[in-house]
């Protein structure tokens, strides 16, 4: 299924956060806002959902993602299984809801919850190194390359310390 994408944001609920622990170059986090959108599987049936937008920015570069919520419960499900150490100290997701998905209230939770979680996420260099979590963030590769580089070099730092 594909997702339709927007340019309308939600901008009263933008706030900034940086995230990337102990120095260096940070990897900062917006929340969006969210979009009731739809999806026509024919002429007879059509699907309502929910998506989350957030903006990412590395240094100077800056890009947008839009996931439902189904993509974050997989995203949880995968790093919990993989990273389950790690994953002990990020904050849990909602529950489901299967009906009542669209209504203002859970939106607006679910906004907050997600929002939250994507922090958690963004300041776990072990987390944000998973092909996983860039590939959800979709990470262009430039930085890929620019963020791995500057672990290393922080790593190295911290061995030296030591």
């Amino acid at each position: 299924m594909s997702i339709a994408s927007s340019t309308s944001y939600d901008d009263s609920s933008e706030h900034s956060n940086n995230l990337l622990a102990r120095g260096g170059k940070h990897l900062k986090c917006w929340s969006k806002g969210s979009e009731n959108l739809q999806h026509k599987f024919c002429m007879a049936l059509t699907l309502d959902y929910t998506v989350y937008n957030f903006q990412i920015a590395y240094n100077e570069k800056r890009w947008f993602i839009q996931k439902r919520y189904s993509q974050f419960d997989k995203l949880d499900n995968v790093l919990n299984e993989k990273f389950p150490d790690v994953m002990i100290s990020v904050q849990r997701l909602p529950p489901k809801k299967p009906f009542g998905s669209l209504s203002p209230a859970l939106i607006a939770m679910r906004q907050k919850s997600l929002d939250a979680y994507l922090q958690a996420i963004l300041i776990r260099p072990v987390l944000v190194r998973s092909d996983e979590v860039r590939d959800f963030i979709d990470m262009p590769y430039d930085v890929r390359e620019l963020y791995g580089e500057e672990q290393r070099h922080l790593v190295a730092a911290q061995d030296a310390l030591r």
